[in-house]
This record gives structure tokens, C-alpha cells and sequence, in this order.
């Protein structure tokens, strides 16, 4: 598999998640220029680069990830351009750029080898570490949320982020015992997960996922704003677009994939009411996007068994038209969570 090619050694150890399938649905072309929003550990950025000869934004809200990508440009010079910001920033990013719009966006939604797989960063229950989870800069951590945050707010988080039916004893528990012992590593999380609910996680038939999965989940889109980066930036990257341009996005849970299902639907005109009495403009270049490929892609089961990480991804794809720009998409808001957010800032 091409994607051997690209995977990453030394500490940690990654393989870029459905690497063909992106070169083919991104129709790279020499002389365009791409995005890779979520430059990560650089698997993606290395294989658009060696496809064709083009120009790559590399865009990644961790400085690990950048210091990545300073090596990265040692090999391809010009032709990739680093900026250490969230995508949601894209907009104002390619404004300042000399090419004010682009070809193709990447986008990988998955967390990071270099998040998931260092201890110190808190990410996984698998690992004892200090509880951070943060992606970037932000001063709050994921122990200065569970050691403060209300504990209906704290369900409501789990519940809606992380699909925890138990989401109520889960936050109960978290705040019963950081009644007398201030909650601070990974370990401490997944003992209060795996006491509270681990019962019901045993009951279920088959394989299924560690109880913890959800909450851990939960709280680092939570501190992240992870979902609030997304539909900010899908709301607002249309008109960077070139005509024929794609926008490729990687899922790896429900929540987000439906955010992405939902917006690319308003985009192609899916979710357009239209009267029954109005024969259907079947006019794709009326359209702002189209779909290039029927639903969604998923990974090879030879990829699975290489890499276990990519079992849950699902790639969406869209390419603009040549129609003249709408603005007016708003589906999404983008604020649920603020208050909740602002009592740590």
C-alpha cells in the first residue's frame, strides 16, 4: 500500500489515513495550490507534494506539528508555505497569501500521532499522563474543566459530545470525587469512567469500546472547540474555491460527520426547499458545489489491519462549480458552548 511510504518513525509512529483515496479525490494538478488544514505528522502534505507540482499551505494549531513541518520544507523549499493556526483561520490566511484562492482542502479530523500517542499530552485513557488534551495555546486544560465546570453542564458536554447514554452518573461520579481529590491525570479519569459505567460496557454483546472512549472524547472537542472550528470554516471557505477545486474532508465520529454531511448538503443544493409545484432545476452549474463521488468513501480492510486507527473513517468529498458565489449559509451556530467556555478564560 502507497500509504507505507508516508508513515512516520521515531517516537511516534504514523500512517496518514486513507492516503490514496485523498490523492485521487483532491484531482491534484502541477501549477494549483492545495491546503492541508491538519497537517499533523505530515503523511498527507508529503504525498499531495510528491504527486504533481504544486504549492502546499500547511496549516496546524500544534507547534509540534510545525516543527514537523520546518523539516518538511528543507525538502520541497517554496513550494510549502507553514502557518501555525487553527483551519478555521483559513479564510484570513489565504487572504494573505499571493494566491488569495486555492485548488483543494484537506482536511483530517482524527487526532494526531503526536497527540494520541504521547503521554504528556493527555489525550488517551490507555496512557497515564497529565490531563491536558489541548490541541493549541489555550490556557485551560481538560483537568481545570473537570475540576470546575457545574455538573449539569459537565453532563450535557458528554451527553451531546461524546453520546454517553450514562452521561449524568458519569458527571456525578467526576464530581463526587473531586469533592476530596483534585482530578489531574488520565488515569484518575478512567478509573471514575471505569467504576461508574463499566458495568454496562461488560453487558454489551460482541465487541465495544472502552467505557471511557466517549467522555475522553467529549471533553477534548469540548476544550478544543473542535466542532465550532469546523463549522466555522465550512461556512466560510466556499469563496476561496477555484472552479473544479474540491474540499475532501475525513470523519471519524458521528458528531462531526454529520456536521460535514449537513453542510456539504447545503452547499450542492441538497437541503434547498423547493415547492412541489416547481419542476427541479436540474443545472449543476446553478449549483455553488457538486458531489464528484456518491456518498462516502471508507477504508480498505487492508488499511484496517495496518492501521487499526483508520477503521472509523468515512471521506466526503465536493468540488465548486463555476457558479457566481452566495453567501448565505447559516445552518450551524457556533456559539453553544461559549458560556459554558468563558468561565475558564
Amino acid at each position: 500500500m502507497k500509504s507505507r511510504n508516508y508513515s512516520t518513525g521515531g517516537p511516534f509512529h504514523h500512517i496518514p489515513v486513507m492516503l490514496n483515496e485523498v490523492l485521487d479525490t483532491l484531482a491534484l494538478r502541477g501549477g494549483n495550490v492545495y491546503v492541508d488544514g491538519t497537517f499533523g505528522a505530515g503523511g498527507h502534505s508529503k504525498g499531495i507534494l510528491d504527486s504533481c507540482k504544486c504549492n502546499l499551505l500547511a496549516v496546524d494549531r500544534d507547534k509540534k506539528s510545525i516543527e514537523i513541518a520546518q523539516e518538511l520544507k528543507k525538502e520541497y523549499d517554496d513550494r510549502i508555505e507553514l502557518h501555525n493556526q487553527s483551519f478555521s483561520q483559513l479564510p484570513y490566511i489565504i487572504d494573505n497569501t499571493p494566491y488569495k484562492k486555492i485548488d483543494g482542502l484537506l482536511l483530517d479530523l482524527g487526532i494526531s500521532s503526536l497527540q494520541l500517542d504521547n503521554p504528556d499530552r493527555g489525550f488517551s485513557f490507555q496512557k497515564d499522563g497529565p490531563l491536558d488534551m489541548r490541541m493549541g495555546s489555550q490556557s485551560f486544560t481538560a483537568a481545570d474543566i473537570l475540576n470546575k465546570i457545574r455538573e449539569d453542564d459537565l453532563a450535557m458536554i458528554i451527553r451531546e459530545l461524546g453520546e454517553e447514554r450514562h452521561s449524568k452518573l458519569v458527571a456525578r461520579k467526576i464530581c463526587e470525587y473531586r469533592k476530596n481529590t483534585k482530578i489531574i491525570s488520565t488515569y484518575q479519569l478512567n478509573e471514575i469512567i471505569e467504576k461508574s459505567i463499566g458495568w454496562s460496557y461488560k453487558k454489551q454483546k460482541g465487541k465495544h469500546i472502552h467505557p471511557s472512549t466517549r467522555t475522553f472524547q467529549a471533553i477534548r472537542i469540548f476544550i478544543n472547540q473542535e466542532l465550532e472550528e469546523l463549522i466555522l470554516v465550512l461556512s466560510r471557505i466556499a469563496k476561496y474555491i477555484n472552479s473544479e477545486g474540491r474540499i475532501v474532508i475525513i470523519t471519524f465520529h458521528s458528531i462531526e460527520d454529520r456536521i460535514v454531511k449537513n453542510i456539504f448538503s447545503d452547499l450542492t443544493g441538497q437541503n434547498r426547499a423547493i415547492s412541489r409545484y416547481q419542476p427541479e432545476n436540474s443545472n449543476e452549474n446553478e449549483k455553488l458545489f457538486i458531489y464528484p463521488i456518491k456518498k462516502f468513501l471508507k477504508p480498505t480492510d487492508s488499511e484496517i489491519l495496518m492501521n487499526p486507527r483508520s477503521r472509523s473513517a468515512k471521506l466526503r468529498c465536493i468540488e465548486r462549480t463555476k457558479s457566481a458565489f452566495r453567501e448565505n449559509l447559516d445552518i450551524y451556530s457556533t456559539n453553544k458552548y461559549e458560556q459554558i467556555l468563558s468561565e475558564f478564560r
